[in-house]
């Protein structure tokens, strides 16, 4: 244990001076809190729930109100300066833009985080199979991953949605589908390679178990990769949610998603009125993408640095 915490240290030390790694991750835990702790804040400090309909919200030209603007009165002309701003402002049927902003992170978060652990479950265990039996197992195994890459992914799962309907865990189940033969192939190649090295053949030697050669001797081994994939793969995996939930078949209505809301901003053609519609999630995702892939990249310099660009 002493020896895997000194051959670490050097890598954490090269991603503490990595600063866009830092601001990254720093944005990450941010976005974290927002979605764990922010948002049912926003929604007590606001008193708008995420899928509350407010009609004080919609002007009487039907358009919704802009950032930090006060709701109408009866009149639907008139702004009622003793009720609380809506900051962010309202989107088409009168829900708080804000709150449903900090929701919606809370829905892209648990997609992400989801689908790429289930990815990563079905995809170690294939790959640890396919690298340590070999033979058949490994012939079908690897036909699978290169069968399931030639595939365009979104139009597949698009139409898988389609059948098996919309739907958090509907969502999960599709997009760790699409996503599984990343860490199949990464393992199983690093499975091939560590069952020949000298410490592996002493560990067999001695009486260890297949199970423990693998989960305590090979597996160890490919952390770091499988670690970097893990954070770029999380980005990918907010981008696949989003766009599911943009076309209808991912997260249904009216549960708060950033690709819903972007959807319906753009849809509606509302965001050539009030832009924020459509450039406040937008932005949202752009930046939580950016962020996963910058971290992605400070992870993969400091794990190896003869691979920094």
């Amino acid at each position: 244990m002493t020896t895997v915490v000194a051959a670490r240290t050097p890598a954490l030390r090269r991603l503490r001076r990595d600063v866009p790694a830092m601001i990254s991750a720093g944005i990450l835990a941010l976005l974290i809190i927002i979605a764990t702790i922010g948002a049912p804040l926003a929604a007590h400090f606001t008193g708008h729930p995420p899928t509350e309909q407010y009609p004080d919200a919609i002007a009487i030209d039907g358009l919704p109100i802009g950032v930090m603007q006060h709701p109408y009165l009866s009149d639907g002309i008139t702004r009622d300066p003793s009720a609380g701003r809506f900051i962010l402002g309202a989107d088409r049927l009168g829900r708080d833009q804000l709150v449903r902003l900090f929701y919606g992170a809370r829905i892209s978060l648990i997609v992400a985080f989801g689908a790429t652990g289930l990815a990563m479950l079905i995809g170690i265990t294939l790959g640890l199979l396919a690298g340590y039996k070999g033979g058949w197992l490994d012939a079908v195994i690897s036909r699978a991953i290169e069968t399931a890459m030639a595939f365009p992914s979104l139009l597949l799962a698009v139409g898988l949605s389609v059948v098996v309907g919309p739907g958090l865990f509907n969502v999960l189940f599709v997009i760790a589908l699409f996503t599984w033969f990343y860490p199949a192939r990464i393992v199983r190649n690093a499975t091939m390679s560590g069952a020949k090295l000298l410490y592996v053949d002493a560990a067999r030697s001695v009486g260890a178990r297949p199970r423990r050669l693998l989960l305590v001797h090979i597996l160890p081994q490919v952390w770091g990769p499988l670690l970097v994939f893990g954070t770029s793969i999380v980005a990918n995996n907010i981008l696949f949610e989003s766009g599911l939930s943009y076309l209808g078949v991912g997260v249904p209505p009216p549960t708060a998603s950033w690709g819903q809301m972007l959807s319906d901003g753009v849809n509606s053609g509302l965001y050539r009125v009030v832009p924020a519609l459509a450039v406040v999630p937008g932005l949202a995702l752009v930046a939580t993408m950016l962020a996963f892939n910058l971290l992605g990249d400070g992870l993969r310099d400091a794990i190896d640095p003869k691979a920094r660009r």
